[in-house]
């Protein structure tokens, strides 16, 4: 009667406690590009494409190297094992296994080519050709007020 629920209560507390005991947060280096590249020359200059990785409880976060938060993802359960990187997904960049208590969970990194560049050099672009555009059309007004005379 009482007692079995107050048993089972009791083991749904020690599971939860479990589990949390379990939990293994980390804090690791991310770099860019895997560490199974050949090419030397890039791992002198690979530092400057090095992010930081932490998992928490429910959280996965990637920060730029000055802090910046570039992306984040929850978590199914909680982490019990070490963070595990390397190239998976055999495309060159470094990917991520977390181990939970009911499976492995991996994260592909993909990146985008300079966005905040890109958006740049395009805003750049559209604010010349309209420079160029409002300057042809006062030329060619100008242009046809001196051909009437």
């Amino acid at each position: 009667g009482e007692d079995g629920g107050e048993g089972l209560q009791a083991g749904t507390n020690a599971d939860s406690e479990l589990k949390k005991a379990a939990f293994l947060p980390s804090t690791r280096i991310l770099p860019l590009r895997s560490s199974d590249d050949s090419d030397t020359t890039t791992s002198t200059s690979s530092s400057s494409s090095n992010y930081i990785l932490l998992v928490g409880e429910k959280t996965l976060s990637v920060l730029s190297q000055k802090g910046s938060v570039r992306t984040e993802m929850d978590l199914p359960d909680l982490p019990i094992g070490p963070v595990v990187l390397g190239d998976f997904s055999g495309d060159g960049y470094t990917d991520v296994i977390i181990r939970t208590q009911d499976g492995f969970h991996g994260f592909v990194m993909r990146t985008r080519l300079a966005t905040h560049l890109f958006t740049l050099l395009m805003g750049t672009m559209i604010v010349a050709l309209g420079f160029a555009l409002a300057f042809a059309s006062a030329g060619s007004s100008d242009d046809s007020s001196y051909s009437g005379r």
